[in-house]
């Protein structure tokens, strides 16, 4: 005879939780083996690279499409900067202190 207990008829029988998380865990990896091996077999043909050229890049990377595609930064002019201040206010707010304490001066 085996080693195991007979139950009777009808009464439950003795479930483990760990081994309804197993069985949760096993569907987990069998889904991710499913979509790998879809994605797989769409890199072999050649039709993930497609999709990956039509996808647009987005600017803040988010995974909805923002109202403009990613734009280039136009560094053809950039201010000098002094201090993380523009160079021209700089100079204008010395200029009208100057102004300002020669006007006290008098």
């Amino acid at each position: 005879m085996s080693n195991q207990t007979m139950l009777p008829q009808g009464s439950p029988q003795p479930t483990s939780w760990l081994g309804q998380i197993g069985g949760f865990l096993s569907d987990a990896v069998g889904a991710y083996a499913n979509f790998e091996a879809v994605k797989a077999r769409k890199n072999s043909t050649g039709q993930g690279r497609l999709e990956h050229a039509a996808t647009p890049e987005l600017e803040n990377g988010a995974a909805v499409q923002v109202e403009t595609p990613k734009t280039t930064p136009n560094t053809t002019q950039q201010e000098t900067l002094v201090f993380g201040v523009p160079q021209k206010t700089l100079l204008l707010g010395f200029g009208g202190l100057l102004v300002v304490g020669l006007l006290l001066r008098k």
